[in-house]
């Protein structure tokens, strides 16, 4: 095989890395997004806790990972413990990222509003960018930074209708969201090692019943307060595969595929999908605003994948 021939097999490789790894991103953000209309109809119909539906979520996402990780290799299932080097990684993954963006995201909701917890939360590719920038030495490509705020633009609009006043902001929900956006950072990006040591499927098992078993020391998935009957556990079910072990599992995938910014800029289908659904779900009618911020988060996404393809 001559060097063009080599080199134009890299390149397709490469390019269909990017497309797989954006699409898995995608798809994740559409899970997040179903998840959250169905813990919307949830809350509406049960008035459930939202501390509760945390807790089970990553309990019965834990479950169900960890059981297909150990029918698929039982023999490396415990392997990640085995090496005490592997400890702080796996624990600040567990507790400063996957726990800490569903603790502290519902935290800054409770302090503040969703528009404003979302937004605040949707600030992560500032933080990753930043992060590249200085441990990394990745200085982010001109156009890449502009598809970042046209995304985070694109959602405050789709969230706010570009209204300010939508926004409730205290100090304290301030810093809680903004905790949150920064455990964005840490699950994108610190768990990286591991997922390429013990696999995706391993880890964010792991990853989802360590921070369920956090969860259920502030709220313990015993503590029902709703009715139980077929349709809330079908609400519950959803909200725990779809929107929690498949969407992790996804997502975490997607980050051993592309950059952790990208990542982080197309999981912004997560709003766009609540918006979509709620049309049906609860009558909501688009504003030309909001339509304007859909087709931007859409924009950026394909750019900032092309971007990096290039």
């Amino acid at each position: 095989m001559n060097p063009l021939d080599v080199w134009y097999n890299i390149k397709m490789n490469v390019k269909k890395q990017i497309f797989k790894g954006t699409l898995y991103a995608v798809v994740a953000g559409c899970m997040w997004g179903i998840s959250g209309i169905f813990g919307q109809l949830f809350f509406r119909d049960y008035h459930g806790s939202p501390l509760w539906i945390t807790s089970t979520r990553l309990t019965i996402a834990g479950i169900i990972l960890l059981a297909m990780s150990f029918s698929r290799d039982h023999k490396r299932f415990f392997d990640v413990w085995k090496s005490k080097k592997n400890m702080p990684t796996l624990f600040l993954y567990v507790f400063g990222g996957v726990f800490s963006v569903q603790y502290f995201y519902y935290v800054a909701i409770q302090l503040s509003n969703s528009a404003t917890a979302t937004i605040l939360q949707y600030t992560a590719p500032v933080f990753i960018m930043l992060y590249l920038l200085i441990f990394q030495r990745q200085v982010p490509k001109p156009k890449s930074v502009l598809f970042v705020i046209l995304a985070m633009i694109g959602v405050f609009l789709l969230i706010t209708d570009g209204n300010i006043k939508h926004l409730s902001i205290s100090p304290l929900a301030l810093v809680t969201g903004l905790i949150a956006s920064v455990a964005v950072v840490i699950y994108s990006i610190i768990p990286r090692p591991l997922l390429d040591k013990y696999g995706a499927l391993n880890m964010t098992g792991w990853g989802m019943m360590l921070a369920g078993i956090a969860c259920n020391i502030f709220y313990p998935v015993w503590r029902i307060d709703f009715r139980i009957e077929p349709l809330s556990i079908f609400y519950v079910l959803t909200i725990s595969i779809v929107g929690t072990a498949l969407a992790f599992l996804l997502l975490l995938r997607a980050f051993q595929l592309i950059s952790p910014l990208v990542v982080s800029v197309a999981t912004a289908t997560e709003p766009l999908t609540s918006v979509f659904l709620s049309i049906p779900l609860f009558g909501l009618k688009l504003t030309p605003l909001e339509l304007l911020g859909i087709v931007m988060v859409i924009v950026s996404v394909i750019l900032l994948s092309k971007s990096e393809q290039a």
